[in-house]
């Protein structure tokens, strides 16, 4: 899955020639050969009725004696089909288009309904859902799968020395080094205020703490506007662990990496209850 959009099938990425033909230019091809195909379809029909012992000699005759009236009926036939084709493609054309920006419509408010309109990534409830699903696929195929919960340190003092909307370009900034330093299957989302959540389908415990890494790399790279401490936890695709149980011990190894001076990643296990979070996560 995409940031932005789920994986379609083959199927829809790849779909046949004639499906990505305009109607009314694909329904006068199939009446054009519905009209070619009506003289044939009476000579078949003519040779049956009259059931000839001598084959060859009464086809002859019959294309001899009825040319003009086979070569009217497919003129005939092909104008009526083609018309008619024509005509109907058009109506169906437009309203294929019409249903298309409908769709676009559709997919548009959809989409804003699950993005945060800051970064662009996913939204907390969202979020949730996405994983919830994740995490029954990696039941199914046996596939580990992570998560990496990333908070900004020190946003509120950002906040409050540089203002509001300084803040805002921060965050914004870092949705944008995030997503450019996780895989293109990985799932970004914005759990609230200066907290992200990136859902890491098919990743071992190795593959997030090489993420994260690459991540803390990112922000580095950008001259030290702002640093993040990561958590990270990974479902192995068995036992009776749910989103929540997951989300906690991602969680619990975020404050951990507070609490060993921030700008870092903590990937430990904690079987147990989280431990209280420090003064400036709360």
């Amino acid at each position: 899955m995409s940031q932005q959009k789920r994986r379609r099938s083959d199927r829809d990425e790849n779909p046949p020639i004639w499906r990505s033909l305009p109607h009314h230019i694909l329904f006068p091809m199939v009446g054009l050969f519905c009209g070619a195909c009506a003289p044939v379809g009476a000579f078949v029909m003519q040779y049956w009725l009259a059931d000839p012992i001598l084959k060859t000699l009464w086809a002859r005759h019959e294309l001899q004696y009825n040319l003009l009236f086979y070569g009217y009926m497919g003129v005939g036939a092909v104008v009526t089909f083609v018309t008619f084709g024509f005509l109907l493609g058009s109506r169906s054309e437009r309203q294929r288009l019409s249903n298309k920006s409908l769709q676009a419509r559709v997919d548009e408010l959809h989409l804003k309904s699950v993005t945060d309109s800051l970064t662009g990534a996913y939204t907390h409830g969202y979020l949730h859902e996405i994983l919830e699903i994740e995490i029954q696929h990696a039941l199914t195929n046996k596939a580990p799968l992570s998560v990496l919960i990333l908070d900004i340190d020190d946003f509120k003092k950002i906040n409050d020395t540089h203002g509001h909307l300084f803040g805002d370009r921060v965050i914004k900034e870092s949705a944008e080094t995030i997503k450019n330093n996780i895989r293109g299957d990985d799932i970004l989302g914005r759990l609230g205020g200066d907290e992200f959540l990136v859902i890491m389908p098919r990743a071992d415990s190795d593959t997030a703490l090489q993420a994260a890494k690459r991540v803390l790399s990112g922000f580095a790279g950008r001259g030290k506007l702002a640093t993040v401490s990561i958590g990270a936890a990974t479902f192995l695709g068995q036992g009776k662990e749910g989103p929540e149980d997951l989300l906690t011990r991602a969680d619990a190894n975020l404050y951990e990496a507070k609490r060993d001076g921030k700008n870092r990643v903590s990937a430990l296990v904690f079987p147990t209850k989280p431990l209280p979070r420090p003064p400036e996560a709360s």
